[in-house]
């Protein structure tokens, strides 16, 4: 998940770094937009933090400035990490074996074809909010049966430490700990206004045509993310609005109920590393104990 710059607004201290972060199924994957940092945890105990310069695409420099398409680049800069981020031990929280996990897909592709074989016909958006709300099922199900779960909150905890201390401020583990774990600007934000955008998108295509092709859905798809996105980046540029918090408010009902949990003091302790790491390559570490 991908968090946009914040400012310090402190004179005595430098701009906060724009940092992202990802939960994986054994620690914890920062990134600032130099550098990304991961942390895990070795059989013998011992933290193992691994890290890299990130690779910029070439033509991203003047496309940044465009709305929508900087979204697109900055998640494909982040997926040029993973292959990086898994040569280094990383694992991403896929647990496709699971009984509760296979039977949630069997549940969503059984109630998305009765859905669209009911004989009482539904209005093309009701139809396409329930397929929408029934893909997301196993997603969840699946998230819930890992250890992403409770790295995602570490990874949260340890972002809103660093940005409560502000720049060059100390972060220490008993900070990160009474740290939220839920952050305003969590890929979960994404999620809701997305299905949103999708249904409706998708919706007003079938109204217009009767029949929706499979590349005006992928169209339809990439651009409610990339907008969703957009959205939420402006929500958190603008907290104290009514129409941020109406954009956020399921993305948070989302962390609270499925994609975090309390995380242990291990897990903890791996998310500071990494990020501490991340900090002395951008030469903020400042005051921060090691």
């Amino acid at each position: 998940m991908n968090h946009p710059e914040q400012m310090n607004h402190r004179e005595d201290r430098p701009p906060q770094l724009q940092i992202g972060g990802m939960a994986l199924e054994n620690g914890v994957m920062f990134h600032s937009r130099r550098y990304w940092t991961m942390g895990v945890r070795e059989p013998d105990g011992r933290i193992r933090v691994v890290s890299g310069e990130k690779v910029k695409l070439a033509p991203a420099t003047r496309l940044r400035k465009i709305p929508l398409l900087r979204s697109l680049i900055n998640m494909a800069e982040t997926v040029v990490i993973m292959p990086r981020v898994h040569a280094g031990g990383g694992r991403l929280p896929f647990q496709t074996q699971s009984p509760q996990v296979l039977a949630s897909v069997i549940v969503s592709l059984l109630g998305t074809v009765f859905v669209k074989k009911s004989t009482k016909k539904l209005s093309p958006l009701v139809e396409e909010l329930a397929i929408s709300a029934l893909a997301l099922v196993p997603s969840l199900v699946a998230l819930r049966k890992t250890r992403a779960v409770q790295y995602h909150a570490a990874e949260h905890k340890s972002i809103n430490a660093y940005e409560t201390t502000g720049a060059g401020g100390d972060i220490d583990g008993n900070g990160v700990v009474s740290a939220e774990a839920e952050h305003p600007r969590c890929g979960s934000n994404v999620v809701g206004p997305a299905l949103a955008m999708m249904t409706a998108g998708n919706a007003l295509v079938r109204h217009i045509k009767r029949r929706q092709s499979s590349a005006s859905r992928l169209g339809i798809g990439i651009l409610s993310f990339t907008g969703a996105i957009e959205a939420v980046q402006w929500a958190a540029r603008n907290p104290h609005s009514r129409w941020s918090r109406l954009l956020t408010v399921s993305g948070g009902g989302l962390q609270h109920l499925f994609t975090t949990a309390e995380p242990t003091e291990d897990q903890v302790e791996i998310s500071l590393a990494a990020l501490r790491e991340l900090l002395r390559l951008e030469g903020a570490l400042g005051h921060t104990p090691r």
